[in-house]
């Protein structure tokens, strides 16, 4: 936004709305251990954005030691921000259903009733 503002008068064509704007209604970032990054998405209100992924069967990404790297990286977040970033977000995008089993849990319904 700040380059945008700065800059504007370069950009063609001129944008209705600031280019974070268009990222919060349909730009997503995956990561596997960034918690600076996190804590930026939360600052800029873009839990909602972002999905964790391990990179499975990749030699860089964080398998077979994903649940060690999740409390790792994601320890100081919600529950409910660590449900959304760790399947809610990614059910939402590709409008996977929800598990029965699961719709009774506290941020799976606060994620239901938002209005998918």
């Amino acid at each position: 936004d700040e380059a945008y503002r700065k800059h504007h008068m370069f950009v063609r064509p001129k944008l209705k709305r600031l280019p974070s704007d268009y990222f919060r209604q349909c730009g997503f970032a995956t990561f596997q251990e960034d918690k600076p990054g996190l804590d930026l998405a939360r600052e800029h209100k873009l839990v909602d954005n972002f999905l964790w992924a391990n990179d499975y069967p990749h030699h860089e990404g964080t398998w077979p030691h994903s649940a060690a790297a999740i409390e790792r990286t994601m320890n100081h977040l919600t529950d409910n921000e660590r449900a959304k970033i760790l399947g809610l977000n990614a059910a939402r995008i590709f409008r996977f259903p929800i598990p029965a089993r699961y719709r009774e849990q506290a941020d799976v319904k606060a994620f239901l009733n938002i209005g998918r």
